[in-house]
């Protein structure tokens, strides 16, 4: 029937226009994923202030010995709680982005993704309530995949088009983060989706600059905003030099950095002691470190900005705060606590600048008015070495503080230093957890998957015969969705807006499914 309604003449160009009109439908719920996920994740951030104002005040008032021992139960509660939400509903630990990238990648699914959103949000606030060192990023791109996956669901969308919209949600969540839309859509294609899918892009796009909105809206007042930067009057080789050392040195630390973060995950799960007094370890820790200076925890954003604003010159001092800083965020990331690691390595990335920064001051090679601008360098660099996004990175640093001096060295720094991490094989951090979640026996007894993509307009299946196409090893196309109907493949023409459904073995997801979602996507 396809075959004869195809031959009319105007017949491919107004089923093609019709397509167009059911993309627009996507776009459309995409603004109401983005405003959702600003309105659960501003909330949260906001939350996670104000606890962290309630430690700080508590910790500044130095109360009676009795307060304090209260104030440790509650916290080591607190914790234990944490941990028993995450046996219970596994999906929440951690950051949430290898959850997320699995979501997508079809390996695991949300099976109550109103609940799990509930647990990741209730489970976010109690670490950091307790000083632990993990970033807000992470259950914020979480909490977008959860509202996007609510959507699709409330919505009936196509199997293909739910997938675009988890990456929206997920995008919308970092972009909420920081109120930082572009980086947020960059983020979604470097480490979720990873390929060039036009209507992922405008989809994650039009969700981040709604949850941008909202949080612009809600929380204004963004402390990156106050860091003055000035480059140093160097001429082209001087200027150089200097993004020679600095990635040299950002990729030997990132090196060090990758094996601390995989020593310390591996061996946090071997050690055979029961779950509470792991978290009484954590909360001892925290506790420590914040009788003795509490912006250090919590992820350490805020003592990142005070050294920023009105730091300290001591370099053996910021030595030794960054080490704590990275030793704690260790422990603390290998818990599987509900946590991102994005702001902590955005920490150890200025630290380590600010550091260098005034060796460099201290031999006489800048002044000390250019020392912001070597530490926001270096954030964007670190990021590039360990989570391996530099576009994201580079954007990043660029929207938060709105200060474009330190583009264009971000991008020659962190593209030298995303070579020199290829160089010295740094596997990126929520790659090596995205191995070790499927690695698991959960996942390693699984046969058989089935990936679905959506045939668009001049892609490579377009206009293909299904009995003529040649396919990867042990690749069959078992199904085809079009028009609200399933259709066996077999002597069918594949055409755009076909939800063609690929059955191939589980061990070929991560390697076949960039190459089969481009050929259905790419025009």
């Amino acid at each position: 029937m396809w075959e004869r309604l195809k031959k009319l003449k105007g017949f491919r160009g107004w089923y093609i226009w019709r397509l167009k009109f059911v993309d627009a439908r996507l776009y459309f719920i995409s603004i109401f994923v983005g405003l959702v996920t600003g309105m659960v994740a501003v909330p949260y951030h906001y939350l996670l202030r104000y606890l962290f104002k309630i430690r700080r005040s508590f910790f500044d008032y130095h109360p009676k010995w009795y307060w304090y021992v209260a104030a440790f139960a509650l916290m080591w509660a607190c914790l234990v709680f944490a941990a028993w939400m995450v046996k219970k509903l596994p999906f929440i630990t951690g950051g949430g982005i290898p959850q997320t990238r699995a979501v997508i990648n079809g390996r695991i699914s949300y099976k109550h993704p109103l609940l799990e959103l509930l647990a990741k949000f209730a489970g976010g606030l109690m670490p950091m309530f307790a000083g632990l060192s993990l970033g807000r990023e992470g259950p914020s791109v979480q909490f977008g995949s959860y509202v996007g996956c609510i959507f699709s669901r409330w919505g009936r969308l196509l199997k293909g088009e739910q997938k675009q919209l988890l990456a929206a949600g997920a995008g919308a969540g970092l972009s909420a983060a920081f109120a930082a839309p572009l980086s947020s859509s960059l983020l979604v294609i470097e480490t979720i989706e990873r390929f060039d899918a036009p209507k992922t892009a405008i989809t994650t796009l039009t969700a981040g600059v709604m949850a941008g909105a909202v949080a612009r809206w809600l929380m204004p007042l963004n402390g990156y905003h106050l860091i003055s930067v000035i480059a140093p009057s160097f001429d082209f080789w001087s200027f150089c030099e200097l993004f020679a050392i600095l990635s040299l040195l950002i990729a030997v630390v990132g090196k060090i950095y990758a094996w601390l973060a995989t020593f310390f995950r591996r061996g946090y799960a071997k050690i055979k002691i029961p779950f509470y007094i792991k978290m009484l370890i954590l909360v001892t820790m925290g506790f420590v470190f914040s009788l003795y200076d509490v912006e250090l925890t919590g992820g350490g954003e805020q003592f990142l900005l005070d050294q920023a604003i009105d730091g300290s010159t001591e370099m053996l001092w910021l030595t030794l705060m960054m080490s704590i800083h990275l030793f704690f965020t260790l422990f603390c990331i290998s818990s599987g606590l509900p946590g991102g690691s994005f702001i902590p390595t955005l920490v150890t990335g200025g630290l380590l600048g600010r550091i260098a920064a005034l060796y460099m001051v201290h031999r006489g090679f800048i002044g000390y008015e250019s020392v912001n601008y070597i530490m926001l360098v270096c954030m964007s660099a670190f990021l590039v070495a360990v989570i391996r996004t530099p576009l994201t990175a580079i954007v990043l640093i660029t929207e938060i503080t709105g200060n474009l001096d330190v583009f264009y060295p971000s991008i020659v720094v962190g593209g030298i230093t995303y070579y020199l991490t290829e160089l010295l094989q740094i596997k990126p951090y929520n790659n090596a957890l995205y191995d070790d979640m499927i690695k698991s026996p959960v996942y390693q007894s699984q046969q058989r998957y089935v990936l679905n993509v959506e045939i668009m307009t001049g892609s490579f299946f377009d206009g293909k015969k299904v009995d003529e196409l040649t396919m990867p090893n042990e690749c069959k196309i078992v199904n085809i969705h079009r028009d609200r109907k399933d259709w066996p493949p077999a002597g069918m023409v594949l055409v755009p807006g076909d939800q063609v459904a690929i059955e191939m073995n589980s061990d070929d997801i991560e390697k076949l499914y960039e190459p089969l979602t481009s050929m259905a996507n790419i025009y």
